[in-house]
């Protein structure tokens, strides 16, 4: 890392990018004696985190207005009614262990006794470790940390406080920068690009990854977490750039991106249904439509049928025979067939990277640390950079490249020029008011694409603003018209512990109501 330093210090950063398919095989044993070592484990960890972040964007966009039932179908049960039960996304909570696991077992072989030349990996599997167990407290609150990773000598596994976990994890994402930063490059086995298929090898981009999630923590956990170092290293600052996980996703069964492979095309070339049967929600189309925001820029590249701030829309939970279907193949996807597309914004292609951290996240967390003197800089700067760089990513190819064509900069102008009077996207007012443009402007990057941090920021803030009732007013209103939930909000407040917990760890499982416990960050 130390060289890596020198190179920043004159301004010179290489990243490398990763496209190795043998990544994506995910379902091989990766606690074989034969073939397990912290090289193969690693990037399969990492590429199967991405994957799941599929689930999350999925869970989190419905309950938060990106999506609504579409017409002609039925059965939409706790999608529509929030009325969740103990089989509702399971997924979450079991993969995200299994996945945490694999980064364990890195943990445990890269700190052996003779395996000081595994630092960088060591330092690589803490970070990943800590981001996904924010992902598992962010939905959950308590959860097994302390206790878990120990297998049959520990079965049963006791629950630790989400604001300790926190804390936890932020240290090591702190040992981990740690080490990056310590490192001797000349003494330590270096990360290449087949084995990690995010930063390519690239040791400072995982230096600002981690200060980066830090900084989320930090904002998130605010004063109800007793985090043990709440500084950052100026000189190496945090993500400028998208952090895309793509280990080489292909036209091949069970190897395309996975939102596209669920949402869009198989292999094959086969229309998927699932997507169609969704379709955008008054609520978030007025942040494009000039309801709430005028944005046709991220609106044409966003959704299929946008023209002139308006397209097909249905509020969550209505069932009538004239509710407005999605389109062929979903109402996100541009372009008519599995090989006519443009590449633009949510869908790029079966070969597009998945994102972990958005640059516009960053930029806008930046923002809010600035407004809460967390860090010093410049609030209004960091926010309308979090704007420029939402653009950046919707403009983006598969290859994370942007075409000459697509003026994402010049487009980000006129959409401060057009709203310049408009609190939500010029930084005025009070703080109150600035924090609710941060959030709302969050909200809007996110779109299909993050859905589980919009609903998380959602729940911790209470913006983007939102009325209880939807009738006569669902463009301000992201509540299902059949929602069952008694908060005030009329929205969920979290999902129930998965019904595995209660079969294998019922004595220590914690039953919970979705309509009065919170996680412990919400307001």
């Amino acid at each position: 890392m130390k060289k890596i330093l020198n190179l920043l210090l004159i301004g010179f950063v290489v990243v490398a990018s990763s496209s190795c398919k043998k990544f994506l095989d995910i379902n091989e044993n990766p606690n074989d004696a034969l073939t397990a070592t912290p090289e193969l484990i690693l990037p399969q960890a990492i590429t199967a985190t991405a994957n799941q972040m599929y689930n999350y964007n999925i869970y989190g966009g419905q309950t938060v207005g990106y999506y609504a039932n579409g017409g002609g179908v039925s059965g939409w049960g706790s999608i529509i009614t929030y009325n969740y039960t103990t089989t509702d996304f399971q997924v979450l909570w079991n993969t995200t262990y299994d996945i945490l696991n694999d980064f364990e077992y890195v943990l445990k072989d890269t700190e052996q006794e003779g395996n000081e030349q595994y630092a960088y990996y060591n330092a690589i599997a803490k970070i990943m470790k800590a981001y996904n167990f924010q992902l598992l407290v962010d939905t959950y609150n308590d959860a097994p940390y302390s206790e878990a990773f120990q297998g049959n000598e520990a079965l049963a596994v006791g629950y630790d406080d989400a604001p300790t976990i926190y804390k936890n994890i932020t240290d090591l994402v702190d040992q981990a920068f740690n080490t990056i930063v310590e490192a001797d490059d000349d003494l330590v086995l270096q990360v290449g690009e087949a084995q990690d298929p995010m930063f390519g090898g690239d040791m400072l981009s995982w230096a600002q990854f981690a200060q980066s999630l830090k900084l989320k923590l930090i904002i998130r956990g605010g004063d109800k977490v007793s985090f043990s170092n709440k500084t950052f290293d100026e000189s190496i600052g945090f993500l400028e750039d998208d952090a895309i996980v793509n280990p080489g996703y292909a036209k091949i069964d069970d190897k395309q991106n996975r939102l596209w492979n669920n949402w869009a095309y198989n292999a094959a070339g086969t229309r998927q249904t699932r997507g169609g049967q969704f379709i955008p929600t008054p609520y978030v189309l007025g942040f494009y439509s000039g309801d709430k925001i005028s944005d046709n820029a991220r609106g044409t590249a966003v959704y299929k049928a946008f023209s002139n701030g308006s397209a097909p829309t249905n509020q969550l939970g209505y069932e009538g025979s004239d509710a407005k279907r999605g389109e062929n193949p979903n109402s996100w996807f541009k372009g008519t067939s599995s090989t006519s597309y443009s590449e633009l914004g949510i869908f790029k292609g079966y070969d597009a990277g998945q994102p972990l951290m958005l640059a516009a996240e960053v930029y806008l967390n930046k923002a809010e640390a600035v407004l809460k003197g967390i860090i010093s800089g410049d609030a209004k700067e960091d926010f309308e950079n979090g704007i420029i760089a939402s653009f950046a990513y919707l403009y983006k190819d598969a290859a994370g490249s942007i075409p000459s064509s697509r003026d994402y900069v010049g487009d980000a102008e006129a959409y401060f020029t057009t709203n310049s009077n408009n609190p939500l996207v010029n930084f005025s007012g009070s703080n109150e008011q600035k924090l609710e443009a941060i959030i709302t402007q969050k909200y809007i990057a996110y779109n299909m694409i993050m859905g589980h941090e919009a609903w998380n920021d959602y729940r911790r803030t209470g913006y983007p603003k939102t009325v209880a009732n939807p009738q006569g007013n669902a463009v301000n209103s992201m509540v299902s018209l059949v929602s069952q939930a008694s908060t005030p909000d009329r929205l969920p407040t979290r999902l129930l512990y998965p019904e595995s917990e209660f079969k294998y760890n019922s004595s220590n499982v914690i039953t919970v109501d979705p309509n009065k416990d919170k996680i412990f960050w919400a307001k």
